[in-house]
């Protein structure tokens, strides 16, 4: 009995202990700000970004600030955290572990409350909160799929910029955007933006795979030009052979006179 007692205990034991390790949070070295906090070092801060494994809670909120205000003037995560609940981007409960990955959550809701997206019925009526924040951007084809509690990689997250940056028009970050009609997570434009990254006009009537070519206005109209004449053969021709001599015919009843 007692050998089974402990058997059962040792198996708690590991299940608890694979419990509280699953649910450890994914820490990162370090952030991005750390090395480009200004705002006239957004591209080297982006750039660095997309090099990460996970986005950080002190990228997010620099990026944050940065994709509302075009300025962070905050010196540290303390005060970026403390900045981003007075906003109600985050709750009070909110991880106070600078370089932990971010989660999908409440970066929604920043991402709904600063590019003012009213959502369907559920968001009308609770608010931008994270689960509902979530499914309406993953509608929008604004964020990839996943859930409230899941990460971005650093990528997917400038992406995620990209598509937020494009629905205010902007464009600041179009050289990192993607084309037109690819999923949100592999640096797409979002949909209902088309107008906004319109590269030129499209041609009026005609199909789009003929380009339309201006006519050129410094020729002067003239008179049509004659066809040319085909050239004449250099070989000699060939005459055409003589009719036959025609023959008298034969005297009636005998022979030819």
């Amino acid at each position: 009995m007692r050998s089974d007692a402990r058997c059962i205990a040792t198996l708690l034991l590991a299940l608890l202990s694979m419990v509280a390790s699953g649910c450890q949070p994914y820490l990162m070295p370090s952030s991005a700000v750390d090395a480009y906090p200004k705002a006239d070092q957004e591209l080297d801060f982006l750039a660095e970004v997309e090099k990460m494994n996970a986005i950080t809670n002190n990228d997010a909120v620099h990026a944050f600030l940065l994709l509302q205000d075009g300025a962070d003037a905050q010196p540290d995560y303390a005060a970026r955290r403390a900045e981003a609940i007075r906003r109600g981007w985050m709750d009070r409960g909110a991880s106070t572990n600078a370089n932990e990955a971010a989660h999908v959550g409440w970066m929604a809701t920043a991402g709904c409350m600063v590019m003012q997206i009213k959502g369907g019925v559920s968001m009308h009526l609770f608010g931008p909160v994270p689960r509902y924040a979530v499914r309406e951007l993953i509608f929008m084809e604004i964020l990839p799929l996943r859930t409230e509690n899941q990460v971005l990689s650093g990528s997917e997250f400038v992406d995620y910029l990209n598509r937020l940056d494009r629905i205010s028009g902007h464009g600041r970050r179009a050289s990192a955007a993607s084309p037109l009609g690819t999923p949100a997570g592999e640096s797409a434009a979002s949909p209902g933006n088309e107008a906004a990254i319109q590269e030129g006009p499209l041609p009026e009537q005609g199909p789009l795979e003929v380009p339309a070519v201006p006519p050129d206005s410094s020729a002067a109209p003239g008179p049509a030009s004659p066809p040319a004449a085909e050239p004449a053969s250099k070989e000699p021709a060939t005459p055409s052979p003589a009719p036959p001599a025609p023959q008298e015919p034969p005297a009636f009843g005998g022979a030819p006179r």
